[in-house]
């Protein structure tokens, strides 16, 4: 018995049996092969999914935030002056790949936007002759803008940025709660100034900035307002409204901001054209490239939610806008197959 164990344990492994045990160790190795590559593959279009999710969020974050403050500093009365015309709506031109609206929105240097209110220019002491005084959030009376501290004199500390202990007279050119560190206002910079009955006229700002009478610093423009500007006192308000564009072309999405004088009067067919001296504005800016761009869509509904499809909107389609949909759809390779990410917001604009 015992030679008979013995002899069987030193035959070893039949070949049907080492057959048999390579065969399941094949299936193993290319079912472990096959889940390692779908694995690869997964982890592959997750990352690429990621950098996708990162693009549009980008894209329309900044999108969305700044069509919520389409229509910001915009008048919604008529001319003070001349026929007396009303100022366009929030959007000024309107087509599937391509939106432009108005808003008073941070230049490229600036911190925050420059809407600011008028600070008693009907009281004693008198004001400089064309000069307005203005008060916003930020920096109490004076909003002036200059290249020394010397352009704006005041004892007011920021009300909403402030430094301990620092105030606009003894605060670097750097600060950012000065005026001066905000750049808000430059020599031949044209205003919208509104008066308290919802009347608006344009102004250029003077080339000397600011004026100062009996200890009084005030915004200089270039032109005397109306007589009857101030007739209601304290109320209405000055902003460098800025014309935004944003457009898909030739796979990439660009942006535009303008601040120059769009013309007088001012036309939804005047404004709708992007500046085109460096001075007046930015330069079309790419703020997303990629091959797996494969659209961009603006879509544009009235208050009873019907959208208008007659595109682009015509001047008066323009004024009925209360919604804008913008829809973006990407893509991006994963070995031979290809990932996709489709999303969109939704932006209620205020008139």
């Amino acid at each position: 018995m015992v030679g008979r164990a013995s002899t069987r344990a030193r035959r070893g492994f039949t070949l049907i049996e080492v057959i048999v045990a390579s065969g399941m160790g094949v299936i193993i190795l290319t079912a472990l092969m096959g889940y390692l590559v779908h694995r690869a593959r997964m982890d592959q279009q997750e990352a690429q999914l990621g950098r996708l999710k990162q693009d549009a969020s980008l894209v329309l974050g900044q999108l969305g935030r700044e069509l919520r403050q389409a229509g910001l500093g915009r008048p919604t009365r008529a001319r003070s002056e001349g026929v007396g015309e009303l100022y366009p709506g929030p959007l000024i031109a309107a087509s599937e790949a391509s939106v432009a609206f108005v808003a008073d929105l941070p230049r490229p240097d600036a911190s925050l936007n420059g809407v600011s209110a008028f600070a008693a220019n009907q009281f004693a002491p008198p004001l400089p002759a064309r000069g307005v005084a203005l008060l916003n959030e930020l920096n109490g009376g004076c909003d002036v803008d200059g290249s020394s501290p010397t352009a704006c004199r005041t004892d007011e500390a920021s009300l909403l940025l402030r430094p301990s202990g620092v105030d606009c007279r003894n605060s670097p050119d750097s600060a950012p709660t000065c005026p001066w560190g905000l750049k808000k206002y430059r020599p031949g910079e044209w205003l919208v100034l509104v008066d308290g009955a919802g009347r608006w006229v344009e102004r250029q700002v003077s080339s000397n900035l600011f004026a100062q009478a009996l200890g009084r610093t005030a915004l200089l423009l270039d032109e005397q307002l109306p007589e009857d500007f101030f007739d209601v006192p304290n109320r209405g308000w000055v902003a460098s409204v800025d014309r935004v564009y944003y457009r898909l072309r030739d796979g990439a999405i660009e942006r535009k901001q303008c601040w120059g004088q769009a013309g007088s009067p001012a036309s939804v067919s005047v404004l709708a054209t992007p500046c085109s001296a460096p001075a007046d504005g930015t330069p079309w800016e790419p703020m997303l490239r990629s091959a797996g761009l494969h659209g961009l869509v603006f879509r544009y509904f009235d208050a009873q939610g019907v959208e208008l499809t007659l595109l682009p909107l015509s001047a008066q389609d323009l004024r009925r806008v209360r919604l804008v949909e913008v829809r973006l759809h990407l893509s991006a390779p994963v070995s031979s197959d290809s990932v996709t990410y489709d999303t969109f917001t939704s932006v209620a604009l205020r008139h």
